[in-house]
């Protein structure tokens, strides 16, 4: 084995060891979150991963460093991820997230960062969801919200 196939196996080891970590995070502040704050009903067919749309008003996505939730400067949101700016550098890696809309509720998820634009000072995230229904349950949020901004009446 050479040393760049060790310092290879290093940099995958820390990168599951983060992820773990904040796997392990993730369900301790999923345990803590107010029992209505999750809403976990509500529609929205299909699978829409790569649709974003400018933030809603009332929507909103937070990252917890471990210590607290920071409100992230989310430029577009969509079910599967969301464009951010200013991306603190403590967050580069898998990160709770929690996606909330107004009083309507929140979701916790995992953001991980899928890519940067240093030029642009912007990062895209993924989320993954604990399950099917933690993914409808923001799809509906976040439907809600685009209908309340964009209805006509």
């Amino acid at each position: 084995m050479t040393g760049q196939e060790t310092g290879l196996e290093a940099d995958v080891e820390t990168i599951l060891e983060r992820q773990d970590e904040a796997m392990a995070l993730l369900e301790r502040l999923r345990m803590a979150e107010p029992a209505g704050a999750r809403r976990l009903t509500g529609g929205g067919g299909g699978r829409r991963d790569f649709r974003r749309w400018p933030t809603p008003d009332g929507v909103t996505l937070e990252l917890h460093d471990g210590i607290r939730w920071h409100a992230a400067d989310c430029v577009d949101l969509g079910v599967g991820g969301g464009r951010v700016k200013d991306l603190p550098e403590w967050a580069n890696g898998p990160t709770p997230a929690r996606l909330k809309a107004g009083r309507e509720g929140s979701v916790l998820a995992l953001a991980d960062v899928m890519w940067h634009d240093s030029h642009a000072e912007t990062s895209g995230l993924r989320f993954e969801f604990l399950d099917s229904e933690e993914r409808e349950a923001w799809a509906g949020l976040l439907i809600d919200a685009l209908l309340s901004r964009y209805s006509l009446g």
